[in-house]
């Protein structure tokens, strides 16, 4: 039995009893050696995130067509919306963008292309979903024309990231979140690992609230990031396109995939409704 309904996640014991979780890793042996590496050399550096235990055999190692990787088990709680947990969640996410550790050998951001036909068809689709199309025909718009081509012609800082920082992938146990599904992760700009978070923290996640951070939790999320992270001019520039980029490539995405029990769910369909209708305005940089 999966221990989530998104993923092949299952919790077992090791050699000597002690409880691990075992899924599924990265498709490519590279990456999922690479990942294993970082995340390794990451919590060696202070970084609470689970790296993979120490066997008799390879961690991660390939069965069948798949690369599966071992984890310990993390005692904790679920992310449960407190103002608190969403500073921890900040400060955590600064404290990883900060983090001095080579992560060249991480997958590198791989660039959407544009089909504007398939913009077309996304769109049509999720008429018949959200109830005011508007402001995803305008933020479509504006991605194609003007945000995505002004963020491939910038020189954005990257770093190790998850590339899914969100509230069902932290345990907050006494010494604060830790991070528990690093496996998408990849050499990405730090800009859209945050913009990710304003749009997917609390997508799929049964005791969040069901929609994006609100102007109080956004202020302390980002508060608590900037402790750690001063961003560049060009990155507070580039913020709005940022946020378009993550809204379509990955919100458009999350609206499409979710099928119709979803979208009736009252915490769920509530999160993606507000997700159809969020604006960059919504999250300014101070």
């Amino acid at each position: 039995m999966s221990l989530t309904a998104w993923a092949r996640v299952f919790r077992a014991e090791d050699s000597e009893g002690r409880p691990v979780v075992v899924k599924r890793t990265a498709t490519q042996r590279r990456n999922a050696e690479a990942m294993a590496d970082w995340t390794r050399r990451a919590a060696a550096a202070g970084l609470p995130v689970v790296a993979p235990c120490v066997l008799g055999s390879e961690n991660p190692q390939q069965v069948g067509a798949d690369w599966w990787v071992v984890y310990p088990w993390v005692d904790g709680t679920p992310y449960d919306g407190t103002l608190e947990e969403v500073r921890l969640a900040g400060d955590l996410l600064g404290r990883q963008h900060a983090l001095h550790i080579d992560a060249s050998a991480l997958r590198p951001y791989r660039w959407p292309d544009v089909d504007e036909a398939e913009v077309a068809d996304v769109l049509e689709r999720l008429a018949a979903k959200v109830p005011d199309i508007t402001v995803l025909r305008a933020l479509a718009a504006r991605w194609t024309s003007t945000s995505l081509p002004a963020l491939q012609a910038a020189d954005l800082p990257v770093a190790g990231v998850t590339s899914d920082y969100k509230a069902n992938n932290l345990i907050f146990t006494a010494a604060g979140p830790v991070i528990v599904d690093p496996d998408n992760g990849g050499l990405e700009p730090r800009l859209f690992d945050l913009a990710l978070a304003v749009v997917l923290f609390h997508n799929e996640c049964p005791r969040a609230p069901g929609r994006l951070f609100n102007a109080e939790e956004w202020t302390v999320f980002r508060d608590a990031y900037a402790a750690h992270v001063q961003l560049s001019e060009q990155e507070r520039d580039l913020w709005p396109a940022a946020l378009d980029h993550m809204l379509w490539d990955e919100g458009s995405w999350t609206l499409d995939d979710n099928a119709d029990d979803a979208w009736i769910d009252p915490r769920q369909g509530a999160f993606l409704r507000d997700l159809a209708t969020a604006r960059p305005d919504r999250y300014l940089l101070a």
